[in-house]
């Protein structure tokens, strides 16, 4: 029995001995784990994330690099709360981490004069100590009570932050947010970086790290604005416009989710709603953008799902406070899942039926599908990823605009196609026109303008070949008693009918023009006056023995020739006077003859 108890004694005493070296190696691990900076850490930079002590509460005592917290639980950097958060303690909680200098560093107390901390996103706010010593914060802790979970600052910290022993702890103290935002998103340090080194490094890997969000807001930006300004150039293209929309939408989304957002003076709420309407519209927009690129009409129902994304975009807007943002981005997010596989579907199969457009933008869609399944893993299933949507958004952008500009070069092969036929019937129509400057109206002869341009270019014939031509003037005799007698409607019928048959008995080379009211002009290529008066006396025989038919009479007429030939450096004018002249004659000898000008009162008389 006495062994017995002799053995439970020391079995109870080797178990507190156990403990109490756990608990010591515990304390002991605690400060050998505390990370030792070198000049080569402070120059380089050295990152925070991983594991800090953790205590949820709120005593302003623990930012003193004094208080013990071997005591304290251990969490991730970065890393949300659960959606409960910690409501017992108000939702506040306590990080804290110990770092320990190199004695090369201790050596002169000038290294810690540029000493700085970038601290990442903290929902929903968060105050920064550094030995003690407030650094500053974001957002506002109650009881003002202000969330301001997405910036990223770098902090100064002063050389007396620092111990004498090369130890400096740095204190968060971090407001989760409303219980009611906690149960929706959860809380505490959620993203971005957090390191400690050089202030001017820190500052300048900042500045760095938000100028390619920068470049691509740009980018959207510039896209929106030059599709928009050609679809005003082309607004049958109506596809350039929403695109253009979509771009600057993205655009004005990735400008509210840099940091160079905060260079405008508005109010984190205003930031988010812009942000969140932006994001919201994007489903709207693409929607609209695709049915216009692939030439589809959105249908009824289609077309309520649409509208329901531009419903929640105005409730945002309208609702006040941060609240409605909780209530209504879960619901989205599950709400646009359909989209992000009857896109893919829709251009698929189009791209399978031989749709251009859908070919080009395959890829892109295909990118942005899985940018967008991976960030919804990430919101829904806690995921631990990178976020992919701005590449999913730029894979997006380049595939459409690489489609628009197919688009915009097919269009403007169409156009040119146009064009070119528009300017080949403009050309006809031209020469019809010129045409018919160049005719009678009545009776469908060249009238004066027409056969002098023809007359002028048998002149420049006549030149270089020596060969004269001749000019025929005739005129109906009587003409104007005629119609007097008869009525101007059925003169106009034998002028018709006169020109008819003096057309059809001239040579296909001859050119007959109407000279004016009842005269006739017939120019004679390489044609003597001999010749010339031969041809003018057929054609006075034709036209006196014609009987007119007209309203039940009989009627005839009879015509006076004049006839002059070209001499070598006359005009055409001149000719042409000569051969009224000879009509002149002709007339005055007695009518329906044949008067040559170079005949001396010579007629040939039918």
């Amino acid at each position: 029995m006495q062994r017995a108890s002799r053995a439970r004694k020391n079995y109870s005493l080797a178990i507190v001995l156990a403990a109490l070296l756990l608990l010591c190696g515990g304390v002991w691990a605690v400060r050998v784990d505390a990370p030792r900076l070198t000049v080569e850490n402070i120059q380089e930079t050295y990152s925070l994330k991983g594991s800090w002590q953790f205590l949820p509460g709120d005593d302003m005592a623990w930012a003193s690099p004094d208080y013990d917290d071997s005591g304290w639980g251990s969490k991730l950097v970065p890393g949300r709360w659960d959606k409960q958060g910690y409501p017992e303690s108000n939702q506040f909680a306590w990080y804290r981490l110990t770092l320990k200098f190199d004695e090369s560093l201790l050596a002169d107390r000038g290294n810690f004069s540029h000493l700085g901390a970038r601290i990442g996103q903290i929902m929903n706010a968060y105050e920064l100590y550094a030995g003690g010593e407030f650094l500053g914060g974001v957002g506002k802790l109650p009881p003002l009570s202000e969330p301001d979970y997405d910036r990223t600052l770098v902090y100064a910290i002063p050389a007396s932050a620092v111990a004498e022993d090369g130890t400096l702890v740095l204190a968060l103290r971090v407001w989760g947010g409303s219980d009611f935002a906690l149960s929706h998103w959860g809380a505490g340090p959620h993203g971005g970086d957090f390191r400690i080194g050089d202030y001017a490094l820190l500052l300048e890997a900042s500045f760095l790290s938000q100028l390619p969000g920068l470049l691509a807001c740009v980018l959207f930006l510039g896209f929106g604005c030059y599709h928009i300004y050609l679809y005003r150039r082309n607004p049958q293209i109506q596809v350039y416009l929403w695109y253009g929309l979509l771009a600057l939408d993205i655009g004005i989304y990735s400008l509210m989710t840099n940091q160079w957002r905060y260079s405008a003076n508005l109010s984190f709420l205003t930031f988010e709603k812009i942000e969140f309407v932006a994001i919201y519209l994007v489903p709207a927009l693409v929607i609209q953008m695709f049915w216009s690129l692939l030439d589809l009409q959105i249908g009824k129902l289609l077309r309520i799902y649409q509208s329901s994304f531009v419903v929640a975009a105005v409730l945002i807007v309208l609702v006040p406070g941060i609240d409605i943002h909780y209530y209504t981005l879960e619901p989205w997010q599950y709400w646009i899942v359909p989209l992000l596989f009857f896109i893919p579907s829709l251009v698929i199969r189009e791209a399978y039926k031989g749709h251009p457009e859908a070919r080009t933008v395959l890829a892109g869609v295909m990118i942005f599908l899985a940018a967008c399944i991976s960030d919804l893993m990430i919101d829904l299933a806690g995921w631990t990823s990178a976020r992919f949507m701005p590449l999913g958004f730029v894979a997006i952008m380049v595939s459409m605009a690489i489609s628009l500009a197919n688009k915009f070069t097919t269009v403007l092969n169409d156009l040119e196609g146009q064009v070119a036929q528009r300017t080949s019937d403009l050309s006809t129509a031209n020469r019809q026109l010129a045409e018919v400057a160049r005719r009678d109206p009545l009776t469908s002869l060249l009238n004066r303008r027409g056969f002098s341009d023809e007359a002028q270019a048998e002149l420049g014939r006549f030149v270089r070949t020596g060969r004269e031509p001749s000019l025929i003037l005739a005129d109906l005799d009587s003409f104007k008693e005629f119609n007097d007698q008869n009525g101007h409607a059925c003169g106009d019928y034998v002028l018709q009918k006169v020109a008819r048959l003096l057309g059809d008995r001239v040579r296909n080379m001859d050119e007959l023009a109407r000279w004016g009211g009842e005269e006739f002009m017939l120019l004679l290529p390489e044609t003597s006056s001999e010749g010339a008066a031969q041809a003018a006396e057929k054609l006075r025989s034709v036209i006196e023995s014609h009987e007119f038919e007209y309203d039940g009479l009989q009627l005839s007429v009879t015509m006076t020739f004049g006839i002059s030939t070209f001499r070598s450096g006359e005009t055409l004018e001149a000719c042409i006077a000569r051969a009224d002249a000879a009509l002149y004659k002709g007339k005055e000898a007695g009518r329906n003859r044949v008067s040559p000008d170079n005949y001396s009162g010579l007629t040939v008389i039918g």
